[in-house]
């Protein structure tokens, strides 16, 4: 574990604990929400690295075919002409679907497990690591896509910043992340927890986040639209698109729930401006100038 001394966003030292049981922090200037103490690099990596850690996305590959052609869809008008680049592409299931649409298609990734299932499954060499340290040219793509990857990172800001850097003049980044700090899920979760519910246990009382490794994921950030707006802006970036990340890969009776609660939630955004689902989609393109 490691304790963030300053915001990885804004660099402020005005640090204050949200939760100190489920290690918590908000900075008090930017109002970014982050875990301090948190899991270092080398355990995320191990973590994501474990053998049978992606079998469920294999099992699932119909509905995250679906899944990954709706943020296809999604990404489709906002694009450049010319390649892409998926960081942290997992088993490589967007760049399938991608491949047709631009001159050529790449993915970094971290997990060995995942490169290897991306080579037996979809035929695709993966870039093993991270991106900041694959020693791409700089202006190398024309699109970078971050598909729930900025909350597993050390330092998002830093992440976009060598994005930045990779992308050609007027290209395009698009990111996903989850909604987890003003999601009603989060709210229906925390409620859960302090009324003393069972399933409910593993969730913080004050956000109804769960501590990171306790469940599935290992997020060390907790993004909001607004903290996701500025870090886009502030990294060099204009902000052609911003909504909903359609991210359920669920099929039969349940995939229709997902569905429904989806598109009630678009529908909220569209008409109101307000995200209070589970995740969040935004697309910018590259500033003029050096950054």
């Amino acid at each position: 574990m490691e304790t963030v001394a300053a915001c990885n966003l804004c660099h402020s030292q005005a640090i204050r604990q949200l939760d100190r049981e489920y290690n918590f922090c908000q900075c008090g200037d930017c109002g970014y929400v982050f875990d301090s103490p948190r899991p270092t690099l080398e355990e995320i990596v191990a973590f994501y690295s474990q053998d049978s850690k992606y079998d469920s996305w294999v099992d699932a590959a119909a509905a995250r075919d679906a899944l990954w052609k709706r943020r296809l869809h999604n990404l489709l008008p906002h694009r450049a002409e010319g390649n892409l680049m998926d960081v942290g592409t997992g088993i490589g299931q967007f760049l399938h679907h991608a491949r047709p649409y631009f001159t050529d298609v790449q993915g970094t990734e971290v997990s060995a497990s995942a490169v290897r299932v991306a080579q037996e499954k979809y035929g695709l060499q993966i870039h093993h690591g991270r991106v900041e340290e694959m020693g791409f040219s700089p202006e190398s793509f024309n699109n970078i896509t971050l598909f729930h990857v900025l909350e597993h990172v050390p330092d998002p800001a830093a992440l976009l910043q060598c994005c930045r850097t990779l992308l050609r003049p007027d290209g395009v980044i698009a990111i996903a992340v989850p909604n987890d700090v003003l999601a009603w899920t989060s709210k229906l979760k925390k409620l859960g927890r302090n009324l003393g519910l069972g399933p409910f246990k593993k969730f913080s009382p004050v956000l109804g986040i769960s501590r990171a490794g306790s469940s599935k994921e290992i997020h060390l950030s907790h993004f909001t639209p607004a903290v996701l707006q500025s870090l886009l802006q502030s990294a060099g970036f204009t902000v052609l698109d911003a909504g909903i990340d359609p991210y359920y890969a669920t099929a039969g009776l349940r995939g229709a729930i997902d569905a429904a609660y989806c598109v009630t939630h678009k529908a909220i955004y569209k008409t109101l401006g307000i995200n209070r689902y589970d995740t969040i989609w935004m697309v910018g393109r590259r500033d003029a100038g050096e950054k």
